[in-house]
């Protein structure tokens, strides 16, 4: 019963270097339990990444004594030049899938597909997928399927796979990377899986939460499938704060931070002075930066009010939002509350003007 990890989108840079391959090292680790470990495309950012990071790269997979089948994915491609990947000196158990390969472990077929811009069902094809004998098939690709694009909340490259390959193939399930949200879809009875971004890339929605790989463990009868947390990626983090309460708040949830996280807060509210704000968001990050991979505070959302809390008016009309803004719980009603006191300051503060 052969059992095999997974993982994809790892995206191993120069610039990264110590951050991603803390990541890949920890698949190693997991991968000791397994029978093969597939990469399922851009496990390098860019061809030049592959170029300089090969020999450290091969170093750290010899360690795994079984194989490891690397797909070649769109940023393979990246400043390639033309270059075949499979032309890099990579260690002996590394096994790169350029085009198409057909891969037997004990029971189980496999069908990888790198990524292409021109997918096509040849007779050669065709004719591989017809011998192929075992009850238990896998389909692993690099792309987006053709028809769950729906399903896709992020801006990716156009890579689509043909649904038709797929069916050719008639697995049991396909899993596929490039997209780096995780994510279970079914369509035309075939259950697809796009395993995710196995670390935090860019600051995307598509990447928050817990980074994983998927492990598969194959019997006669079924294939049962397992997520694997990788403590080493860290997680990108959002919050929406209101200023006033900034810096108690940043106190707390910084509990939960680990330093390979990266932090967005996103600040809103109303404020008096943007000199004194530009202070507080440099000490906060000061504060705080030592302890996570970046962190950053965007204060697009603020409303700027010169003097305006200084009549007494807008002093009462606040007092009675902020009472009613500390009894409630409900994200969306207190999201409300701040939308009508910057409406209601606003108001008031025209009505004054031209009083005056």
């Amino acid at each position: 019963m052969p059992k095999i990890l997974i993982a994809s989108d790892l995206h191993l840079s120069e610039s990264e270097k110590s951050y991603s391959f803390s990541v890949f090292e920890e698949i190693l680790e997991n991968a000791k339990n397994y029978d093969a470990l597939f990469l399922l495309g851009d496990t390098f950012n860019t061809f030049e990444d592959a170029e300089k990071l090969k020999e450290e790269f091969s170093k750290k997979s010899e360690i795994y004594d079984k194989n490891i089948y690397l797909l070649k994915g769109n940023h393979e491609y990246l400043k390639s030049g033309g270059i075949a990947l499979s032309k890099l000196k990579f260690a002996d158990n590394i096994k790169i899938i350029e085009e198409t390969d057909f891969i037997n472990i004990e029971n189980l077929d496999i069908v990888a597909v790198a990524y292409n811009e021109n997918y096509n069902l040849g007779s050669d094809f065709i004719k591989e997928i017809e011998s192929l004998k075992e009850k238990n098939r896998i389909f692993f690709g690099h792309g987006i399927v053709e028809g769950t694009l729906w399903a896709i909340e992020e801006n990716e490259e156009s890579a689509f796979i043909p649904i038709e390959i797929i069916k050719k193939v008639n697995p049991n399930l396909a899993v596929i990377g490039h997209i780096h949200k995780q994510m279970e879809i079914n369509i035309e009875n075939i259950n697809i899986i796009y395993s995710g971004s196995v670390r935090v890339w860019r600051k995307s929605k598509s990447e928050m939460g817990i980074r994983k790989c998927l492990a598969l463990n194959i019997d006669d009868n079924s294939i049962t499938k397992k997520y694997i947390d990788l403590k080493s990626a860290g997680e990108y983090r959002v919050y929406n704060l209101n200023v006033s309460e900034m810096e108690s708040k940043i106190e707390i949830i910084s509990k939960d931070w680990s330093n390979k996280d990266i932090i967005d807060i996103n600040i809103y509210g109303i404020i008096e002075d943007e000199i004194q704000l530009e202070i507080k968001k440099k000490e906060i990050i000061n504060k705080y930066l030592e302890f996570v991979r970046e962190i950053n505070i965007k204060s697009s959302n603020l409303f700027f009010l010169e003097n305006a809390l200084n009549e007494n008016i807008i002093k009462e009309f606040l007092n009675i939002a902020n009472e009613f803004e500390f009894k409630n719980n409900n994200e969306e009603d207190l999201e409300i509350v701040e939308l009508a006191k910057r409406i209601g300051i606003e108001k008031i503060s025209l009505a004054l003007q031209n009083n005056k």
